[in-house]
C-alpha cells in the first residue's frame, strides 16, 4: 500500500484508515455538471457511430446468434442456463486466463441458497464485457453441478444505460435477454428518479433470492486511472447493501478482478475471485466479515491488523468509539471495507497475468 495511506490515518472505532477521500457532489448544478452534459452528448454520438461500423463487420454467425439469443425469455430452467453457459462461452472463447480456481469459491458461492452481489473492477472497458462472460461460464457450469438448474438466480448486470441505447434493436434485446439492465451512470447529471425505478424490480428479485447482481463500482470514473480505486469507487452499491440490509438481515458481496496483459504478454489475462464479504444485520448492528483483506500484503496494514485481532470471529461487529455504527452512517464503512477487498483482487489478478510460474497454470475457458 502507498505510504502515504497507511500514515497519518484517521481513527474510525472498527478500524484505522487514511483520511476518507473527498466525495464528489452529487446535487446542484454547476459548471463540472454543465460540462458532463456537453461530454456526454460527444460521447453518446461516438457510440452510435462505433457501433453502426461493429454492426457492418460483424460475421454472419454473430448476427445469427444475437438474432437468436434476442428472442430468449430468461427463466430459472435448465433449457436457459444452458443456454447461457453456451453463449457465455462463445463471448470469452478468446480468453487464455489465470483464473484462482483452486480457492473453490464459485463452489461455495453456488451451494449458498441465497444470491450474491458481484463487485468488479473496470480494468479495459472493451475487454472487460468477455471477463464478465467468463465469470458467467464458471458460474453456469457451478449451478449445473450443484444440481440448481431450475432454482439457480438469474443474472442481472448493472451497466451503462448509453451501452444498450447506441445498440441496434436486436442486439439490445440480447443483451437484456441475458440479464443486461441499463442506468443513468452520469457523476453530475444523473437521472436519480429514473434509476430508482430501474433498480426497484431488480432488488426486489434480489431479496426474493432470484437474481445475482453484477456491477462495476467505479462506472465512469473508471476512466480516471490517475485516482486510486478507493477515490473512483462510488457509493451506489455500498446504498443498495445497507438498505437491503433493512429487510434481507445477510448480504455475500464477492469482488472480482480482472486484468490484462500487455506487449508480449497481451495474449494473457487475470481474474481473480475473492471470498465472499458477508454483512448481517441484527438488532440495528451491521456486521463484516474479511473477505481478501485477512493476511493480504496488498491491503491497508491498518485493515490487516485489524482483521488479525479478530481473527477467528464470524461476525465482526462494526462499531465507532466502541459502540456500534448506526444504519444511517454505515455506507462509507460499506464502502470502504469493499474498495480496500476489490484492489485485493485487483492485485492479484494482475499477478494471475504477470507471474511466469501462473503462465504454466493457464486455462482455456
Amino acid at each position: 500500500m502507498d505510504s502515504l495511506r497507511i500514515n497519518n490515518y484517521r481513527t474510525t472505532g472498527w478500524y484505522k484508515i487514511a483520511p476518507a477521500p473527498k466525495q464528489i457532489s452529487f446535487s446542484g448544478f454547476n459548471s463540472k455538471a454543465s460540462a458532463e452534459k456537453g461530454l456526454h452528448g460527444l460521447e453518446y454520438g461516438l457510440r452510435i457511430i462505433g457501433n453502426r461500423i461493429a454492426d457492418l463487420f460483424s460475421s454472419k454467425k454473430s448476427k445469427f446468434i444475437t438474432k437468436c439469443i434476442s428472442l430468449v425469455k430468461p427463466e430459472q430452467n435448465e433449457k436457459y442456463l444452458n443456454l447461457l453457459e453456451e453463449i457465455s462461452n462463445y463471448y470469452s472463447s478468446t480468453k487464455q486466463i489465470g483464473v484462482n480456481l483452486e480457492d473453490k469459491i464459485i463452489e461455495k458461492v453456488v451451494q449458498k441458497d441465497s444470491p450474491s452481489i458481484f463487485i468488479m473492477t473496470h480494468s479495459n472497458q472493451s475487454e472487460d464485457p468477455s471477463m464478465l462472460a467468463v465469470l458467467n461460464t464458471l458460474l453456469s457450469k457451478g449451478y449445473k453441478d450443484a444440481g440448481k438448474g431450475s432454482t439457480f438466480p438469474l443474472p442481472k448486470i448493472i451497466l451503462n444505460q448509453d451501452i444498450l441505447t447506441t445498440m441496434n434493436p436486436t442486439k439490445r434485446k440480447a443483451f437484456e435477454a441475458f440479464g443486461a439492465v441499463g442506468i443513468d451512470a452520469n457523476i453530475f447529471n444523473a437521472d436519480k428518479a429514473t434509476n430508482a425505478r430501474v433498480f426497484l424490480p431488480v432488488i426486489k428479485d434480489f431479496i426474493r433470492g432470484k437474481c445475482n447482481i453484477f456491477i462495476f463500482p467505479e462506472g465512469k470514473l473508471a476512466v480516471k486511472k490517475y485516482l486510486p480505486l478507493d477515490q473512483r469507487f462510488q457509493n451506489g452499491v455500498a446504498e443498495i447493501i445497507n438498505k437491503v440490509l433493512g429487510i434481507k438481515k445477510e448480504i455475500d458481496v464477492v469482488p472480482v478482478g480482472f486484468a490484462y496483459g500487455k506487449g508480449k504478454d497481451k495474449c494473457y489475462t487475470g481474474m481473480h475471485i475473492g471470498k465472499p464479504v458477508t454483512f448481517k444485520r441484527m438488532d440495528d448492528k451491521t456486521t463484516i466479515t474479511a473477505g481478501e483483506i485477512e493476511g493480504s500484503k496488498f491491503a491497508n496494514e491498518i485493515l490487516v491488523k485489524f482483521f488479525e485481532k479478530h481473527k477467528g470471529e464470524t461476525d465482526v461487529v462494526m462499531t465507532k468509539q466502541g459502540e456500534p455504527i448506526k444504519p444511517s452512517e454505515v455506507t462509507d464503512y460499506i464502502r470502504e471495507l469493499l474498495s480496500e477487498n476489490l484492489l485485493v483482487c485487483q492485485k492479484k489478478a494482475e499477478i494471475n497475468v504477470l507471474d511466469p510460474i501462473n503462465k504454466d497454470e493457464i486455462i482455456k475457458i
